[in-house]
Parts: C-alpha cells; structure tokens; sequence
C-alpha cells in the first residue's frame, strides 16, 4: 500500500451498518488496514437509525447521521449466512429504499438467492441452503469474521478510490474459516 493510499484510508467517510455482533471484528479488521477514526453509533445514543440495524461503525469525526437524505458517503452492509458472508454497499447517489427493509437479512438472503438463479451464478448453493438458519437467526462466529474482512477490503477498496460493486449488486463469500 502507497503512502497516498494509507493517507486516503485514514481521512475516508464510509458507514458500515450492521448487527452488533460485528463491531470488534470489523473494528480489528478497518484498524489493520489503516482506518484511524471509527466512531460506534449504537440504538442506546438516540441517534436515528432504520427499525432493522443495530450499531453504525462510522469511519468520520463528526456527528453525522448517515441516513439523512443529503448523505455524502458510502454504507456497507456485512451479513453474516452462517455458512459464509455477504455485503452489500449503497454509495451516496444509490436509492436508499434497502436501508429500511424490514429483517434486512433476510431479505438480503433471498434476493442473493434468487438473483444467482435468475442469473445462472455459480457457487451460491451454500447460501439457498443456508436460508432455514437465516431465517431462524442462527448466526456464525466464522460468517462475522468473514464479513469483517469484506466489509474492511470494500471499504479500503473505496478509500483509495477503486471500482466496488454496489447494490443491485453484491459480494459474496463462504467461510474463509
């Protein structure tokens, strides 16, 4: 990594959303990469939040809600599949409907699913297998460490100001184990 890239990555705005299981996983995984400020917002700081998250790991130094309608930056979403993980990222200019889907997970779930059928994607058999357990909120220490480590790639990834995929899209991993 290039001075300019690590100098990038300490002064980038990036939300990442998600349940509370995530943060010191994701924390450990965005301090390792170089991400000097991480603010944790939580449901407790009477801060608004969509019904369906829990915490907000904040990569700025100010108060900011990252759902307002003028939001300026990026928001990952990690899931955790149990038997892998998921991330979806909004980036400012996207619509943000996703953000206040009831039981995102889930829904993240089955709209993975159906678009690798609809599409023909291979390698997503472990997730449609996996939708009982999403379903009955079974969740996986390796599926969070999974997610912490895409979730820290896509934000460095973005820092530096490299191409990501972002929502319809979507990134998709099992268990690095």
């Amino acid at each position: 990594m290039t001075s300019e890239e690590r100098r990038r990555i300490a002064g980038c705005r990036i939300a990442v959303v998600g349940a509370g299981e995530f943060i010191d996983s994701i924390k450990a995984e965005l301090r390792q990469l170089g991400f000097e400020s991480i603010q944790i917002i939580s449901r407790s700081d009477e801060m608004p939040m969509p019904s369906n998250v829990d915490v907000i790991a904040e990569s700025v130094n100010e108060d900011s809600s990252c759902f307002s309608k003028d939001v300026t930056i990026p928001i990952i979403l990690p899931f955790d599949f149990v038997n892998g993980a998921g991330a979806i990222i909004v980036m400012p200019d996207d619509d943000r409907d996703i953000l206040n889907k009831p039981n995102l997970r889930q829904w993240a779930a089955n709209y993975i699913v159906g678009y690798c059928a609809f599409w023909n994607v291979e390698g997503c058999d472990w997730l449609r297998d996996s939708l009982s357990d999403i379903r009955n909120s079974v969740t996986s220490s390796a599926a969070l460490k999974t997610a912490a480590h895409i979730c820290a790639r896509i934000a460095a990834n973005i820092a530096v100001g490299r191409e990501v995929k972002h929502f319809p899209r979507f990134y998709l991993c099992k268990n690095l184990e």
